[in-house]
């Protein structure tokens, strides 16, 4: 039990060391999420406004892969049969659409100001 909680304590003490923003799961002031961008919002706009902060704040490729597998298990998690259509069809849109190199409002990292800019 002590090993456990010591254990979850080193890691929170590292994530948030390695990244403080992710100390806590408050959104920057200037954030704002459109829900899920161009596709339908359906019972799973919870699951795209978490997208869109981690989206928002950018990252590494890593980061990027990790909060877009985050979105499908969200999205498939939802109840209806409709989800299981979307999950992988949003994972693919983020995959393909989401890259911080193509100018749209909602690419990899949008809340961080580019270069020249």
């Amino acid at each position: 039990m002590r090993r456990t909680a010591l254990i979850i304590l080193a890691a929170t003490i590292f994530a948030t060391s390695v990244n403080p923003q992710m100390a806590t799961n408050e959104a920057p002031s200037d954030f704002r999420s459109d829900g899920c961008s161009i596709f339908p919002d359906g019972n799973y706009r919870e699951c795209c406004e978490i997208h869109d902060l981690d989206y928002f704040r950018g990252g590494t490729a890593r980061e990027r892969r990790q909060s877009d597998r985050r979105l499908y298990r969200c999205v498939r998690s939802k109840k209806g049969w409709q989800n299981e259509i979307a999950a992988p069809v949003m994972y693919l849109g983020v995959r393909v659409f989401g890259v911080s190199i193509l100018p749209t409002p909602f690419r990899w990292g949008f809340g961080k100001k580019k270069k020249g800019s």
